[in-house]
């Protein structure tokens, strides 16, 4: 996680979503609690689900106000917030809903990764390893979306609720909030939380949708609105720690787990009828996948074109940098570095050890650069455009991108990889990552890649005709639906997304190669000038073309290879003398 995440304006940076009272009191008000139950709210933020579960349990009591309210509080509610204001704010509405505060509560201003719930006479060394010894029947509330974990407890949160099962966890605060949870309850305890839907589909929510249904009842309930403060769209998770299940509810309709294992990403929002498509190979055991490259800055080293030409501000001078220890810890992840490291570094500053850097100087005069030209390749910028897009940009990319290159390795942590490199400058296809529906383009040679345009490229020993079928299946209405609905409903469209899209298996060897030959047309028409639309008559030939049809599955022409082809292993000289695209539809 960058440093700068941890410097954004408080609300975002504590992932503040507060839920309105009607909200939280509507949930709170089909809840049935006893004198024995303990709820916890890990996030209990001004008191929205705070206020009516002490209603509810004031209700269990006999005596006057204050001595009801001494009792629940004592026995039954706790609560941690994080953010001071918001705790005292909290505590300010009890006392004047009531009247009353008594001495005694268990509302901790605290962060909930820290709050071990041990009773009074125990303690534990470990920051995530205690085990609760007060018996929570219900957690509820509403956890922090978005937010930033604390970057000195980062990793160690990171070990102890990023993995389980074997599976990866993202590294979120909602999601570690739910992993908490869940090990905070005892057999029979019940979760319900108000939170983001991005756990539904996304890839690195697999593992918590696996941990959820391993350990217990899902029901997901879609919230039609929250509050102003957010647009984006929230759930209702309802969670009972009874062991492993083998269906989900979803709006009132149960899933099963031989269903949801289909989708490869565990989606929470397949249905029977979206099911069959998933039943057969998947576009990546025909193509492989791959994010671009994040230059660091782009105004240094990327260029775009106007009229064929573009302006060249900038040249590159190469030099030796000394190695400091400052400069290093600066560019560090989280600003750390282990022990071993400082110390090399020490040796290395002592000794008077340089590194090669570059650096970029203005011109007092821009220079025009015709296009294409040898120090300048195509770069791959995201656009809103399908079918094929002419270049709009270019990277300065002499010497194999020498200057580039070096700019990132001296850069901070997240920069030093060259993301998608062993495909730079191959045939395949291109998206926006960033974009409500697929738009895919096919990308020709000679290309450099951008982290804001994924790509896919045929893994080693597919036809090239392959590439063809596929782009007309991504631009589908159908392969669209598929994609948005089921494997990631979010904005993002990341390059795993692209490979766990369902290969068109049901299109018969008739319509498949009638569909190759007509897709490749509409490229090369694009090559020429053509523009196509969602709403282009081509697009709705697509559609029908390939409808899923039972009947076509029972072709024998039509087993197609049920396992993985061998992944593609880039060639050690991979041609980097494209200055233009290369494209030949015909071989």
């Amino acid at each position: 996680m960058s440093i700068a995440r941890t410097k954004r304006e408080k609300k975002r940076q504590l992932g503040q979503f507060l839920t309105p009272p009607p909200i939280a009191q509507q949930l709170i008000a089909n809840l049935s609690f006893t004198r024995d139950d303990k709820v916890l709210e890990p996030s209990m933020g001004d008191g929205s689900f705070v206020i009516p579960i002490i209603e509810k349990f004031l209700s269990l009591y006999s005596g006057s106000i204050q001595t009801r309210l001494e009792k629940v509080l004592a026995n039954n509610v706790y609560g941690v917030e994080l953010d001071r204001e918001l705790h005292e704010k909290c505590l300010a509405n009890i006392k004047s809903r009531w009247g009353h505060l008594p001495q005694r509560h268990n509302f901790q201003n605290a962060d909930f990764f820290r709050r071990h719930f041990l009773s009074a006479n125990e303690s534990t060394p470990s920051l995530a390893k205690g085990k609760a010894t007060i018996p929570f029947t219900f957690i509820v509330g509403n956890p922090p979306f978005g937010g930033t974990l604390d970057p000195k407890i980062q990793d160690e949160l990171d070990n102890e609720f990023g993995f389980r099962n074997g599976e990866k966890i993202k590294k979120e605060t909602y999601s570690f909030f739910i992993v908490k949870s869940i090990d905070l309850l005892p057999k029979g305890g019940r979760l319900l939380f108000i939170c983001s839907d991005t756990f539904l589909t996304i890839k690195t929510m697999r593992g918590l949708r696996r941990l959820l249904m391993n350990q217990g009842e899902v029901e997901i309930t879609d919230l039609e609105y929250f509050s102003d403060e957010t647009s984006h769209p929230m759930v209702v998770l309802s969670f009972v720690k009874n062991g492993y299940t083998n269906n989900i509810e979803v709006n009132g309709r149960v899933l099963p787990r031989e269903k949801i294992e289909l989708t490869g990403n565990f989606s929470w929002r397949v249905t029977d009828d979206l099911a069959k498509y998933f039943s057969g190979p998947t576009v990546g055991q025909y193509m492989i996948a791959s994010s671009g490259m994040t230059v660091g800055k782009n105004e240094y080293f990327i260029r775009e074109i106007v009229g064929g030409n573009v302006s060249e501000p900038c040249e590159f001078e190469f030099f030796d940098d000394p190695i400091d220890l400052k400069k290093e810890i600066a560019r560090a992840r989280l600003g750390k570095l282990s022990q071993k490291r400082v110390a090399e570094i020490r040796q290395q500053q002592a000794s008077g050890a340089s590194r090669r850097n570059v650096r970029v100087l203005r011109r007092s005069t821009p220079i025009e650069v015709q296009i294409p030209h040898p120090d300048y390749c195509y770069y791959n910028k995201g656009a809103n455009e399908i079918v094929y897009t002419p270049p709009t940009h270019v990277i300065y990319w002499k010497d194999d991108g020498d200057a580039v290159i070096t700019f990132k390795k001296n850069g901070n942590w997240y920069l030093h990889g060259v993301g998608g490199q062993p495909y730079f400058k191959r045939e395949g296809l291109t998206w926006q990552l960033i974009a409500q529906s697929l738009h895919t383009r096919y990308l020709p040679e000679g290309y450099i890649l951008d982290s804001g345009a994924p790509c896919a490229f045929l893994r080693q020993g597919v036809p090239r005709d392959e590439l063809y079928f596929i782009l007309g299946w991504t631009l589908t209405p159908p392969c669209n639906y598929l994609l948005k609905e089921v494997i990631n409903h979010t904005k993002n469209i990341q390059s795993k997304d692209f490979e766990r899209l369902p290969y068109p298996f049901w299109v018969s060897s008739a319509d498949k190669r009638e569909a190759i030959s007509f897709v490749k047309g509409m490229v090369e028409d694009g090559l020429n000038g053509k523009r196509f639309t969602r709403s282009s008559p081509e697009i709705s030939w697509l559609g029908a073309q390939y409808a899923f049809r039972e009947q076509h599955l029972h072709e024998p022409e039509k087993r197609l290879v049920q396992s993985p082809l061998p992944l593609f292993e880039p060639e050690e000289n991979l041609s980097t003398s494209f200055p233009h695209p290369v494209v030949n539809l015909r071989s």
